[in-house]
């Protein structure tokens, strides 16, 4: 036992170090294995996989909080979108924090300090700024999300996280589509 925690907190250390300034998010090859031989499907997540899941989930967490807030704060086209916004990517977080589990990929779990730095501009922000910062920070994000989604696609190497990425793409791409019609109104 003492020696399995061991190797968790070398993993983890050494995964601590490789990434740097990545957000503080960090994942260990021990949890992995371990998770992997129990309960993850065949394959494997490579770096990209892990990434990918780490990325979306931390936007994710950026735009549950901006679409509360416009639940409260925005017109009523900007609290429908947030409505929206809160239903599919609470469906979406729960399905890649549950794929992330089975894979042994550790996800963030808070804001970045930029991310905490937007959402307190856009609580600040007055109603008639509200709904612009709002749509224009939610399609950014998005888009963000669509190209390293594709990439995912594309590059990604573990079968359950490819098959995320790709039932998880057109609802991104029908959220910016709404936000681009939202700005343009």
């Amino acid at each position: 036992m003492r020696r399995s925690h061991l190797s968790l907190l070398l993993a983890a250390v050494a995964a601590a170090a490789t990434a740097g300034c990545g957000g503080g998010v960090t994942d260990s090859s021990a949890s992995s294995e371990a998770s992997s031989s129990a309960s993850a499907p065949a394959g494997h997540a490579s770096g990209q996989d892990r990434a990918w899941m780490r990325q979306l989930h931390l936007g994710g967490l950026a735009e549950l909080h901006a679409a509360k807030l416009a639940q409260d704060k925005g017109s009523q086209d900007v609290k429908a979108l947030g409505d929206t916004l809160v239903k599919d990517h609470g469906t979406l977080d729960e399905q890649l924090v549950r794929t992330a589990e089975r894979h042994g990929v550790r996800l963030p779990t808070g804001l970045s300090t930029a991310q905490q730095k937007e959402a307190v501009a856009l609580e600040k922000a007055g109603h008639a700024r509200f709904d612009r910062r709002f749509v224009k920070e939610m399609a950014q994000s998005h888009k963000r999300a669509i190209s390293s989604t594709k990439r995912e696609i594309k590059k990604g190497s573990a079968p359950e996280i490819v098959s995320l990425a790709k039932s998880t793409l057109p609802s991104l791409e029908h959220h910016l589509a709404m936000l681009r019609e939202a700005d343009g109104s």
